[in-house]
């Protein structure tokens, strides 16, 4: 049984969740066979997979901007993100039984000790295309760093009090850890069908804020919906030579952060939380009996 999960060149927090959290919940079940897929935790339900492996989906999401996977026999789903992933699949509402991430409620640090106000975990994509760790500098506000390791950021997240995120993986830990947030809708459109699919599998209506751009390039991304390219590294050039534009986007975004801050968090009852646990747990422990 592989594990697959999508890694890019910078590593990214909620997809390396992955290999730190998944064999923690199936022990001694992850090989290099290619002819089994395991598929977990991300937005990785698209038709590009191969055709011949069995393909097991375990609380994995469909992001909306990608084609969609047909479900043939080789697809064995036990459960996906939540409802919104469930209909676009053609499956049954309750075939939504939560981000597999939400397990991380498993391994929370019970007396958790509180030592910043707020944190901000912005988008892995944001990283490149702003300049946030220097924002929220500026703010006050602590940097989450969604390139750090897991184990790193998993303990940062619970030395907060309110996490801000962009990130929504970010919000999922932090929802999972029982640590309040913040949602903000990502500079890139393309990530919003996702956040309220595994939302609403908690029972969470929420209303998102809206950030700043930081810089020129995320402007750009914001207006064309393109990730950057040589127009980027241009941007990139011109912010670095135009200090005054430079500073005042920086000083817009800072605003924006703050004022963020200042809206109400939300955080899934535990209800809620205790009957995502209960659903995942459940579908790991078919998944364990058809397959070990």
């Amino acid at each position: 049984m592989k594990l697959f999960f999508y890694r890019s060149h910078i590593p990214n927090f909620g997809d390396e969740l992955n290999p730190w959290l998944l064999p923690k919940i199936f022990e001694d079940f992850f090989d290099d066979d290619p002819t089994e897929l395991f598929l977990g935790i991300g937005s990785i339900l698209y038709d590009d997979h191969p055709k011949d492996p069995t393909k097991i989906v375990f609380g994995s999401g469909y992001g909306g901007y990608t084609s969609k996977p047909t479900l043939d026999l080789t697809w064995k789903v036990y459960g996906v993100r939540g409802p919104r992933t469930a209909e676009a699949l053609g499956l049954e509402k309750d075939a939504g039984i939560g981000d597999a991430a939400i397990l991380i409620n498993r391994y929370r640090i019970p007396n958790r000790k509180i030592t910043h106000k707020f944190g901000f975990i912005p988008h892995w994509e944001s990283l490149a295309r702003g300049r946030w760790p220097e924002v929220c500098r500026i703010a006050n506000i602590h940097f989450l760093d969604p390139s750090a390791p897991v184990e790193q950021v998993l303990e940062e997240i619970q030395e907060c009090e309110i996490v801000i995120a962009e990130a929504m993986h970010g919000a999922i830990v932090a929802d999972a850890l029982r640590v309040p947030w913040i949602p903000v809708l990502p500079i890139d459109s393309n990530h919003h069908f996702k956040w309220h699919d595994w939302a609403e599998a908690l029972d969470v209506q929420f209303e998102p804020q809206k950030l700043k751009p930081s810089t020129s390039a995320e402007i750009w991304t914001k207006v064309t919906g393109k990730k950057g390219g040589t127009a980027g590294k241009m941007l990139h050039r011109l912010d670095k030579n135009l200090k005054p534009l430079s500073n005042y986007l920086i000083d817009l975004a800072c605003h924006s952060l703050v004022n963020a801050a200042k809206t109400e968090p939300y955080l899934s009852t535990d209800k809620s939380m205790d009957r995502a646990v209960d659903r995942l747990s459940e579908a790991a422990r078919k998944i364990l009996s058809d397959f070990k």
